[in-house]
């Protein structure tokens, strides 16, 4: 009987640590990579290669307490040169409950917006990323630097943020203008200004959510441009929604940006809307349709437009491989007629912990 009564119990030990060993923990580190090759064609028959590649490194030290770094290094293909970022390297805060606290420090994501959520080619539907993040509008100033409706931006500084189930809302202190490309790496920046965010939004059913923020402070310093004798403000509006029902997602974004200038106030506008379509569980397509205006820094005023289309057909080699092929047209500021290019693009991600 001693001896069954042995067994039995090393029996149940066995049992309990095996039960045990098979429950999910918590990993100290959790790290993924993102990749993307991609070439892009005119009518004229050149084309350009870009390539992405990118981590996000997450530590969790545990009671609401969180690291983390996102390097990056990018060859631009309208220069061909490489860039090497870090676009996030912060500390963070979180607190669930029936309403959750997040304070983060830092390079911090963007708390402006959505179009910044597609910096990551896994997390962009199309292959070009929405135009306002990169495509430089006319300056509104004399001789003034030229800007971006709203920049890719992770810039140093604070956040606050409160949501529920129902509601988020969130406030932010940071080093630049949205308007304005500012790198942690770079031999020429924008000066530092700083600018205050506040935003929040609501969902009323899960999968539905419509957003808003304002920015506001410096754009443009003393001596920048030849009629510029004090620091100018800017003003940046954004609102955005995001719907996602079934096998479809849509999103869209609309910015509007009012700045002093030595002309008085002047504005630069513009939206994007895309979505995405899972056709099967290999397939998806999806498109995006842009719109920007500017105006020219002159008495008279005058406005000048961009406009781009694009339609993205993708097929999900693997779990971690994606190719995809689009077209785009793009009307660029100050031209008539559209400019047709076809692209096609090769993006792995893997998460390795």
């Amino acid at each position: 009987m001693r001896a069954v009564s042995l067994a039995c119990a090393v029996t149940l030990l066995l049992a309990a640590a095996s039960t045990s060993a098979q429950q999910a923990r918590p990993s100290f580190l959790a790290v993924d990579s993102s990749a993307a090759v991609d070439y892009t064609v005119d009518t004229n028959g050149n084309y350009v290669k870009g390539v992405f590649l990118d981590s996000l490194v997450t530590a969790d030290f545990g009671r609401g307490f969180q690291a983390m770094v996102r390097p990056q290094a990018q060859r631009i293909a309208a220069t061909r040169e490489w860039n090497r970022q870090i676009w996030i390297a912060e500390v963070r805060y979180e607190r669930a409950g029936t309403v959750g606290v997040r304070l983060e420090g830092g390079y911090i994501p963007s708390p402006i917006g959505l179009a910044n959520l597609t910096l990551r080619p896994h997390l962009n539907p199309t292959i070009a990323q929405p135009a306002s993040l990169f495509t430089s509008i006319p300056s509104l100033e004399f001789r003034g630097p030229r800007i971006n409706l709203l920049s890719g931006l992770y810039p140093l500084g604070a956040q606050a943020t409160v949501s529920t189930r129902l509601w988020d809302a969130r406030t932010a202190v940071i080093d630049n203008s949205p308007m304005r490309l500012r790198r942690v790496f770079g031999p020429v920046n924008p000066p530092r200004f700083t600018n205050v965010v506040v935003g929040g939004g609501v969902t009323p059913f899960v999968g539905f959510r419509i957003g808003a923020s304002v920015t506001r402070g410096g754009w443009l310093r003393a001596g920048e441009s030849p009629t510029i004798t004090v620091d100018r403000s800017a003003r940046v509006v954004t609102m955005e929604s995001e719907l996602a029902f079934r096998h479809t997602s849509l999103a869209g974004e609309w910015t509007h940006d009012t700045l002093e200038t030595s002309l008085g106030d002047r504005s630069a506008a513009g939206w994007y809307v895309q979505g995405a379509q899972t056709l099967s569980p290999r397939c998806f397509v999806a498109g995006r349709v842009e719109r920007m205006r500017s105006t020219l820094p002159v008495v008279l005023v005058q406005e000048q437009t961009f406009k781009a289309t694009e339609q993205t057909l993708a097929f999900r080699i693997t779990p971690e491989l994606t190719l995809r092929v689009s077209h785009r047209a793009v009307e660029r500021f100050g031209r008539t007629g559209f400019d047709h290019t076809a692209a096609t693009s090769l993006v792995w991600f893997r998460r390795w912990l």
